[in-house]
């Protein structure tokens, strides 16, 4: 049901792309802000978009049917994946996780929130090769394309997945009954918890500090020469890895840069957070779930600190509030990468305390 219902509020979203363009939409948003909407819906749209690429295009008279098939197929590879995977991640979530109660029943719908922007990401990830294929770009680097492909569609999910996640939290409520946890049971140690989430919390600190930094992403960016289409992996390469965006302090003015930073301290305390929570939480601590957690709340750290950095922008501006929510979703793919890495630690971490801790027989 939550996989369903967020394919349908996108699969909405994108359908009323075309009315964004409508006299009365722009009046109302204003031109701007009405261009920025339709860049966040096109991802998800199922029209094919005002391109004479689709009908005669340049370099391949007679073909604008098959890039209009392929990129009809790129749209059904979406949305069909969104489904399998949020599935995926969804499952494992809630049967480890209890329901019952309000505060578990917040961690459950936090957690789902957060795997239902990755999932997203990770549909129009896999969709990306079509998406590519139907612009008709072969002349182009494919890297870089693959790259712009799988960094669209990344604003909508954000509020879907809150609504898919209460949702699906909401009926396994309804469906499933008290259930005692198994009598040979062993809850992690508060101490074991605190340790589990602070390693886990050093790894994306490390990721969020070394290589997330303009420098070494600039080395990144530029370190690979060469010729042919497969060349330039820089751009690629910033997806999986790139969290944030900072630098080291210059000018005048500290204090801006201080302001900047706590969006990553908000993003640090709630991964450790989250992370200190799950093994007290799930039944059973296993490397899927554990990870599955580590990326959901590593995914609503990015979030938060994208909303804190987009309200700083938005200081003094006068051009409307869409135009500066630019950096929330942005760093969503290398969550997913940091999280697998912070949550295999966790759980390493606490099946070597329990074993410790166990009394010899």
């Amino acid at each position: 049901m939550g996989a369903l219902l967020l394919v349908g509020l996108l699969w909405w979203a994108g359908t009323s792309a075309h009315a964004l363009s409508l006299p009365g939409a722009t009046r109302f948003f204003g031109p701007d802000q009405a261009n920025r909407l339709v860049a966040w819906t096109m991802p998800w749209s199922t029209d094919l978009p005002s391109s004479a690429q689709f009908t005669d295009p340049a370099g391949a008279p007679g073909h604008g049917a098959d890039y209009a098939a392929l990129r009809e197929t790129a749209v059904r590879v979406r949305y069909t994946a969104l489904v399998v995977l949020f599935a995926c991640g969804a499952v494992p979530l809630l049967r480890r996780l209890p329901v019952r109660g309000t505060g578990r029943a917040a961690v459950a719908v936090a957690a789902l929130w957060g795997w239902g922007i990755v999932a997203a990401m990770l549909a129009v990830t896999v969709s990306a090769p079509w998406m590519v294929a139907s612009g008709g770009s072969a002349a182009f680097r494919l890297l870089p394309g693959l790259a712009s492909a799988m960094s669209q569609g990344r604003e909508l999910p954000v509020g879907a997945a809150l609504v898919a996640a209460a949702a699906a939290v909401g009926l396994m409520t309804l469906l499933r009954p008290e259930v005692t946890p198994p009598p040979g049971r062993s809850v992690p140690t508060a101490a074991t918890a605190r340790l589990a989430a602070t390693l886990g919390t050093t790894v994306v600190a490390i990721a969020l500090a070394v290589l997330s930094n303009d420098r070494v992403l600039g080395r990144i960016q530029t370190g690979f020469t060469g010729n042919g289409r497969l060349s330039e992996p820089g751009d690629l390469l910033r997806q999986w890895i790139q969290l944030g965006a900072w630098t080291l302090p210059t000018g005048s003015a500290p204090g801006r840069w201080l302001l900047y930073r706590l969006g990553d301290v908000a993003l640090l305390a709630l991964v450790w957070w989250g992370l200190r929570l799950l093994p007290v939480l799930l039944d059973r601590v296993t490397y899927p779930t554990y990870s599955l957690g580590a990326v959901a709340a590593i995914t609503l750290g990015v979030v938060v600190s994208g909303v804190w950095h987009s309200l700083l922008s938005y200081q003094g501006s006068t051009g409307g509030p869409l135009l500066y929510y630019v950096s929330v979703g942005s760093g969503v793919s290398a969550a997913l990468v940091f999280g697998i890495l912070a949550g295999c630690a966790g759980t390493l971490t606490v099946r070597i305390r329990n074993r410790a801790q166990q009394p010899a027989r």
